[in-house]
């Protein structure tokens, strides 16, 4: 099943269990402080331009939440990788610009990635239909981008410049690496490589920004939506965590026993899984299994923290400032929430999308809020069931997904208060 991730080249999603250690050592080396400095920033500057733009739609609502929180995210991942920043709305690089090139061809294959992972890649090359040859194109300058990106890195490390911090330059270091133990290993072989090839250095930023593309836009839109849908919680800094439990981006996480049998410990229960057996652990039943959470299909973000008493009336700022200071984070039971898979495969880009996501819902809600925009004609109450409606109404094209966003139309407020009183 994951082989059709491997698009561009094997990649840590394909990896092997004894190989697998290898790439996530070094795909956690471009996921450090810097890039997540870097991937704050552009996050908040995105947030920034696409509230403006929303602005002008405050009459007639927003036309599209779930396209916006699509660019948004295909925004940073560009960003991040070509180390380049994009505007919001439309490009401030020309059509023929490295950097705007370079974005259109990264989302006209993430948009048609199922097509790139079951056609063979020579039919996309003949004149059988536009849209394919337009896809082959985007695929091919797309590796051409990588490539380069991939040349200009070893160049500047072979001079001995520190490389443009990006994600490549981890990987220019992996090659590297790679390349000195090939010499190595002609003369010892049958010693493990601890480097990559290009092959796998292409596989894994295609499929880094493969898993970070839907995923955080889907969880974003989902956001939107119940915020909106429910007002009361808005003043709330949690609504990513419940949204993941309730709409995890991927429903299940396909895994495969090595080759020796291994037991798995079900309360008091022991099951032998033979070697090579494949397990699929459901997501979505486990955060919504009763048992752990009460309440379980309930959209509450509340649920998350346990805080105090509830405030007295008269409390003043500072006695509020120290009660919210004593609120704390529940930490649910092992392995009953896990949107970014769990154990020692968890996802890398974890952190990467928490990030994200935190700096888009903190920069919006900072003084902004979400609201339902009703039909003409229709009152509030319906549209709300509408919009709570149509986040039950999903898909499952590789990732979980509402069918149709587009029909609650949500309009974004700006707050009149004092930020300092907030």
């Amino acid at each position: 099943m994951y082989n059709l991730l491997e698009v561009y080249g094997p990649c840590i999603s394909t990896a092997s269990w004894t190989d697998w250690p290898r790439h996530r050592k070094i795909l956690a080396a471009p996921f450090n402080e810097n890039i997540m400095k870097f991937v704050w920033n552009e996050s908040l500057k995105q947030t920034r331009e696409m509230l403006q733009s929303w602005s002008l739609s405050n009459v007639s609502g927003i036309p599209s939440v779930a396209k916006d929180t699509r660019t948004l995210s295909l925004n940073v991942l560009a960003a991040t990788g070509f180390h380049r920043s994009y505007r919001f709305r439309g490009s401030n690089q020309s059509e023929t610009d490295e950097a705007g090139t370079y974005r259109d061809a990264l989302q006209t294959v993430l948009d048609n990635v199922i097509v790139l992972m079951l056609v063979p890649r020579r039919l996309l090359q003949l004149p059988i239909s536009r849209s394919w040859a337009r896809i082959g194109r985007a695929a091919a300058e797309f590796k051409q981008f990588m490539m380069d990106m991939l040349d200009k890195e070893t160049i500047l490390l072979q001079k001995g410049k520190i490389g443009t911090g990006s994600l490549m330059t981890s990987f220019v270091r992996a090659l590297d690496t790679h390349q000195k133990e090939e010499a190595i290993l002609k003369s010892n072989e049958g010693l493990p490589s601890k480097g990559l090839t290009v092959d796998e250095i292409l596989g894994n930023i295609f499929v880094i920004n493969f898993a970070g593309y839907d995923t955080t836009a889907n969880t974003l839109a989902f956001s939107m939506i119940l915020l909106a849908a429910n007002p009361e919680v808005q003043d709330w800094v949690s609504e990513e965590l419940e949204t993941l439990r309730l709409y995890p981006p991927i429903m299940a996480l396909p895994k495969w026993s090595n080759e020796h049998p291994q037991m798995l410990q079900i309360g008091k229960r022991k099951i032998m899984i033979p070697p090579q057996t494949g397990v699929m652990p459901s997501l979505l039943a486990i955060q919504t299994h009763p048992k752990y959470w009460p309440d379980p299909l309930h959209w509450q973000p509340s649920r998350w923290i346990s805080s105090p008493a509830a405030p007295d009336s008269n409390e003043s700022k500072l006695t509020l400032a120290n009660r919210l200071h004593q609120e704390e984070v529940m930490t649910p039971l092992q392995s009953t929430y896990f949107p970014w898979s769990d154990g020692p495969q968890n996802c890398p880009g974890a952190k990467f999308a928490q990030v994200e996501s935190v700096a888009v819902l903190a920069c919006l809600l900072w003084d902004h809020r979400v609201v339902i925009v009703p039909e003409p004609g229709e009152s509030l109450e319906k549209a709300i069931n509408k919009a709570l409606a149509t986040t039950e109404d999903c898909d499952m094209e590789l990732l979980l997904r509402m069918r149709n966003a587009d029909n609650v139309r949500l309009a974004c407020k700006r707050l009149s208060v004092d930020k300092d009183a907030m």
